[in-house]
């Protein structure tokens, strides 16, 4: 059962972690073969990412001091990632309450990005 969850949690930061390299790239004009293989993908699963790229160029992508908001998703991801090893070498499934504070923050914040892609910036971002 353990082993199950931590699947099904991999499952979920796998596509976030590619979402926020994908970002990453733009944001920082670099690693064009990478860039493009995401786009590819992602146009795949029917995302515009020309969309995308304009939302990367504002403000709302830098909300943590001026870092860009992909680098505190990446270390979050990672930071996942761990946990999934965790549960599988513990053969335990426990959530440390600092994750369960970043988690609630990740999702007031999404929620935020949200409001504001599709208000502010009218800008739909599939991704």
């Amino acid at each position: 059962m353990t082993a199950a969850l931590a699947i099904v949690l991999v499952a979920l930061i796998v596509p976030a972690l590619l979402i926020n390299l994908y970002f990453a790239s733009l944001i920082l004009d670099r690693w064009p073969g990478l860039r493009h293989r995401l786009g590819v993908l992602f146009r795949t699963c029917g995302a515009d990412t020309s969309s995308c790229a304009i939302v990367v160029r504002t403000p709302y992508a830098r909300l943590f001091g001026g870092a860009p908001n992909v680098y505190v998703g990446i270390v979050w991801n990672v930071a996942l990632l761990g946990l999934a090893l965790a549960w599988v070498t513990s053969g335990r499934v426990a959530v440390p309450w600092p994750f369960l504070v970043v988690a609630a923050a990740s999702v007031l914040i999404g929620l935020y990005l949200v409001w504001a892609l599709l208000v502010e910036l009218r800008q739909p971002c599939p991704l």
